[in-house]
């Protein structure tokens, strides 16, 4: 199988791999149930996780610990391991079910999956050894190179950076509202896992979210000019 020798690998179990490329949407159709990739996701994600925050410690000496979230949260965002998931060509062997074959190609969510779900099959069939080199050689230069992209929209790169090691989200609250009419200003406070952790004012309620995400990211250390 090209899959096999495009990594190295001598599987033991191939089952893990079926199972590392079955969307829930294909139990449907193959009459089978909880025969998908959601388990071996949930594995994945933890070692992608730890290889990533290892590479950004060895390689970003310069960076403080909410630097280093913020980084990690580039290369384990949706879109980044969909990326990785579509460069190395794990998407040719997805399989899901009729109802979701037309869609599923532009769902990065999904490429996201997989390619946990595929470096969890690995873990379990070649053991952590063999996981961690080949999570290494793919994120590994690319780490090396990266710096915080500034473009980021504050709220975004908060609930990345915020995500980068759990999975709860953050969330906006309106606290006050000053003034009337082209006068009135809101007060938002952001809090993640029921702790407020940065505030901010504006002419809407958008813009004091804004705001108050890129507060919560100033207390994180980030570098002057990242907002």
């Amino acid at each position: 199988m090209d899959l096999y020798r495009s990594f190295g690998i001598l599987p033991h179990n191939e089952e893990l791999y079926r199972l590392a490329f079955t969307h829930s949407s294909y139990n449907g159709m193959a009459g089978t149930k909880h025969q998908d990739y959601e388990r071996l996701e949930f594995l994945g994600d933890s070692i992608v996780g730890m290889v990533t925050s290892e590479l950004c410690y060895i390689y970003h000496p310069e960076m403080k610990q909410g630097e280093l979230s913020v980084l990690k949260a580039q290369f384990i965002r949706t879109s980044s391991e969909a990326g990785y998931c579509k460069k190395l060509g794990l998407d040719k062997y997805i399989k899901v079910g009729a109802s979701f074959a037309k869609s599923f190609q532009s769902n990065d969510s999904l490429f996201e999956d997989v390619f946990e779900s595929f470096i969890g099959a690995v873990y379990l069939d070649q053991g952590l050894l063999f996981t961690y080199r080949l999570v290494r050689k793919i994120f590994e230069d690319d780490i090396r190179i990266a710096h915080i992209n500034a473009k980021i929209n504050p709220k975004s790169q908060l609930q990345e950076a915020m995500q980068a090691d759990r999975k709860e989200s953050v969330t906006y609250r309106i606290l006050a509202e000053y003034g009337s009419g082209e006068d009135k200003r809101f007060l938002a406070g952001v809090y993640f896992e029921g702790n407020e952790i940065g505030r901010g004012q504006g002419r809407n309620k958008k813009t004091a979210e804004t705001e108050a995400a890129a507060n919560a990211l100033s207390k994180m250390s980030l570098p002057e000019g990242v907002e």
